[in-house]
């Protein structure tokens, strides 16, 4: 019998998809860091996740993920993260409203993979920080994301925090 890989449902095939791409760039992040010290660490992936999160503000938009206030924000931003790093995200809407809209992750791909990799060192922050404020700006400048709890600092979640400028 000849293996052919539309045989593997798809739901399987993004999963392990998804898990290769955090997993292999959970290992270069560490190795970047390593090599680099925190400082070059942080400023260099700065420059990288700017990129990465225009190109997905620019995406959001061009799906109809409209952005307009904090909730939709918050909602575009979840489903472009699900699509893009895969189905082991657990996100559940903890505030939700047009001003301000609370997002409670209780299972994340990157986190999982820095444990099954045994990382430590926060790999994470100069990424989450480059992504969101790029993707912001570029969906809808006129809403903010923050973070509160960060399950990368020691947290048992993370929170992203979206509202709505006056």
């Amino acid at each position: 019998m000849e293996f052919r890989v539309d045989q593997i449902p798809a739901e399987t095939k993004w999963s392990i998809a998804t898990k290769g791409l955090t997993g292999a760039l959970a290992a270069h992040l560490h190795l970047l860091y390593n090599l680099t010290g925190k400082e070059k660490y942080s400023e260099m992936l700065r420059q990288i996740w700017t990129q990465i999160g225009q190109a997905s503000g620019e995406l959001a938009k061009s799906l109809g993920l409209a952005g307009d206030d904090a909730k939709s924000a918050a909602e575009a931003g979840a489903a472009i993260c699900i699509c893009a790093m895969g189905p082991e995200y657990a996100i559940e809407e903890m505030v939700v409203s047009p001003d301000k809209t609370v997002m409670k992750i209780s299972e994340c791909p990157w986190w999982n993979r820095m444990k099954e990799l045994e990382i430590s060192l926060d790999l994470l922050s100069a990424c989450d920080l480059a992504f969101w404020d790029s993707f912001m700006k570029t969906l809808n400048p006129g809403v903010t994301m923050k973070h509160g709890k960060q399950m990368h600092r020691g947290d048992p979640y993370c929170e992203w925090i979206f509202v709505t400028k006056k």
